[in-house]
């Protein structure tokens, strides 16, 4: 029997607390239960025809160990002393990503939790996140309730330098224009975040970082089909991600 709830919200993430009249020591495994939120997450979203959301390894070493850190120390919030913020963990971890958002849950058993986090509004929210695309979970067992972590995330393909470039270069001859190679002077404009570094300067630079590489930035798509430009270069550079995000730094040249 659900004796009474704790619901806390540090900016978009939200957490829900199961406490029980009568606790126990955790029985259920540990893998069985992650494998029962993950499929009901799924499941909830398959119900609203929204895409499933795969598996992340990145995001679910993050969600242990922070569960792990909860546990650990009897605390049940996000952020326990010593420990990084989310998006930080998550990176530390491996994750790769432009949007993430977290739920956790302290109980007796996890067979409760989904359903708690579908009866509040800001879980719900997270499960159903149209943004989303991926997740990971995690369940550890304390000294008298299970912990449970999910991470929620829009993930970000890691691509190397010369991808980024291939990736925006095709983006730029599929509109028409033609591809120049100017040495590493694009990519050094880029590092610099200047205009440009170089001989050739362009009629139109455009410096921007964004966590979608397959799209342009709306007033450089409209230079684009303006039809002025006949030729362009592109130069990607590391981003520079201090706040655990991944976003793209590239410079397109237009001539």
């Amino acid at each position: 029997m659900m004796r009474s709830c704790l619901v806390h919200r540090a900016a978009q993430i939200f957490a829900f607390a199961f406490l029980f009249a009568h606790a126990c020591p955790a029985q259920q495994k540990t893998s069985n239960a992650e494998q029962l939120l993950f499929d009901s997450v799924n499941r909830e979203r398959l119900a609203r025809h929204l895409p499933i959301l795969k598996w992340d390894e990145g995001l679910a070493r993050a969600a242990r160990k922070h569960a792990e850190q909860m546990a650990e120390q009897d605390l049940f919030e996000h952020q326990v002393p010593g420990e990084a913020d989310l998006a930080t963990r998550a990176r530390e971890a491996g994750a790769r990503f432009s949007h993430i958002t977290e739920n956790i849950a302290m109980g007796a058993s996890a067979d409760e939790f989904h359903d708690g986090w579908m009866h509040s509004p800001g879980h719900r929210a997270n499960i159903l996140d149209a943004i989303a695309d991926s997740i990971g979970v995690a369940v550890v067992e304390g000294s008298v309730d299970l912990y449970a972590v999910e991470d929620f995330a829009h993930a970000v393909a890691v691509l190397s330098i010369e991808e980024q470039e291939k990736r925006v270069g095709e983006l730029l001859t599929a509109r028409g224009l033609r591809l120049l190679k100017i040495g590493d002077d694009a990519r050094k404009s880029c590092e610099l975040d200047r205009d440009y570094v170089g001989n050739s300067k362009a009629k139109y630079i455009a410096h921007y970082e964004t966590p979608d590489i397959s799209r342009f930035p709306g007033t450089m798509e409209k230079e684009i089909q303006s039809r002025r430009y006949k030729s362009a270069a592109v130069g990607a550079c590391p981003g520079k991600g201090a706040s655990g995000f991944t976003r793209f730094r590239i410079v397109v040249l237009l001539y």
